[in-house]
């Protein structure tokens, strides 16, 4: 049986965490090859990286993974944070409770 893992940053590891899922942090493409060599020298099947991570590493990791099969390297696409104001945040809200719009002075 193999087993699953994700590369990720800080602010997606414990989403995957509450979902019973090993997780490794990195900030760096580099800090996630180092935990992509961790992984493939063990029992890995899948491995889940944020896409961010992966920039820049593609000779490594062909260099990495030449020869295997497993473990496969699936890319997650990077959150992007949307940021809305204050007024619009509330706006939505009654929208959402009332069923209309209502524009805040």
């Amino acid at each position: 049986m193999y087993r699953l893992a994700v590369v990720t940053d800080s602010e997606s590891a414990t989403g995957f965490r509450l979902a019973g899922v090993e997780v490794r942090e990195a900030a760096t493409p580099q800090e996630a090859l180092e935990h992509l060599r961790h992984f493939v020298s063990l029992d890995y099947g899948l491995i889940a990286i944020n896409e961010r991570l992966l920039e820049g590493t593609e000779d490594e990791r062909a260099r990495l993974l030449r020869g295997r099969d497993l473990p496969i390297i699936v890319p997650v696409p990077a959150p992007q944070a949307e940021i809305e104001s204050g007024e619009a945040y509330v706006a939505r809200l009654v929208k959402e409770h009332i069923g209309f719009y209502v524009k805040l002075r």
